[in-house]
């Protein structure tokens, strides 16, 4: 069995215990009409559908024989400014964080300017955080150290 089979396996079972999940999740509250069902449902049924493209048509995507080096690299930036972003948000603020995420991400697809990164990265998360914050009254802090 190819090695996609079993990533696609995987990815269905954490579908499957995303979807066993769902109902235990109150179905009152929520806001905007939607229930907090259903972002869970949502992503739920996006990994099941993953899942079956993996599991039924593995052939369909490369499978090299050993991972080059320079994808290892690539990946460690993306999964490294994930990492930064979980362990700062709530010293640095939401708006830093996901400035310093884009810039990592975008490092991680090749990008040689972090300067440039980190400004697409503030102009991106800084109109998001003022819709969650000031319009969703979602309670994110702007600096969370200084206490804004």
């Amino acid at each position: 069995m190819r090695a996609h089979r079993f990533v696609g396996l995987g990815v269905a079972l954490l579908a499957a215990g995303l979807a066993a999940g769902v109902p235990f999740i109150d179905a009152q509250g929520g806001y905007a009409g939607l229930s907090p069902r259903f972002l869970p449902t949502v992503a739920g049924l996006g990994l099941a559908l993953c899942a079956l493209l993996l599991v039924a048509r593995p052939d369909a995507l490369p499978a090299p024989a050993q991972a080059p080096k320079p994808a290892v690299r690539r990946l460690a930036w993306v999964a490294g400014g994930l990492v930064a972003h979980a362990a700062l948000i709530g010293i640095v603020g939401f708006v830093i964080a996901s400035a310093l995420l884009m810039a990592c991400a975008a490092r991680g697809f090749g990008s040689r300017r972090p300067l440039r990164d980190i400004l697409i990265g503030l102009a991106i998360a800084l109109p998001l955080w003022f819709v969650f914050a000031r319009v969703f009254q979602m309670g994110l802090k702007l600096l969370p150290a200084a206490g804004i």
